[in-house]
Parts: structure tokens; sequence; C-alpha cells
């Protein structure tokens, strides 16, 4: 069984102590403890896959006398 930390998701691997039915990290009650939750080991999420984005095509040029430029 491995841990996270509730608020943003991080793994962690370390000494934890229980403290009114609350898992948090470090042995002892520290200001520096946070809280933790249990997660499946064969749950974890799995990384995306993402695609690389494509270029995007160019453009074809206004025929003259499109804009009030021209």
């Amino acid at each position: 069984m491995s841990y996270q930390f509730a608020n943003d998701g991080a793994d962690y691997d370390g000494p934890t102590h229980e403290f009114l039915g609350v898992l948090y990290s470090g042995a002892t009650r520290t200001p520096s403890s946070r809280r933790l939750i249990r997660v499946d080991s064969s749950s974890q999420p799995k990384p995306k896959v993402t695609k690389p984005r494509q270029p995007r095509g160019k453009q074809p040029p206004k025929p003259k006398g499109a804009t009030a430029w021209d």
C-alpha cells in the first residue's frame, strides 16, 4: 500500500503516524506534517499519452480587393 498527499496527489514514501483516525506524514506530530491518503498500488493512474501537436497550416492569401486597404 502506498500513500499520497491529500492536497496535491504527490506520492509519499516514508514514516507515517495516525492522529484521531487521520493519517499524517512523519513519525511524530510536527508543524510540517501533512495529511495523507492511502492509495492502492494497482490503482495508480497511468501517465497520459499525448500526441504531438500538428503545426497549423498557412492561410491562403486573400484575393485582391477583399479588404478595404486594397
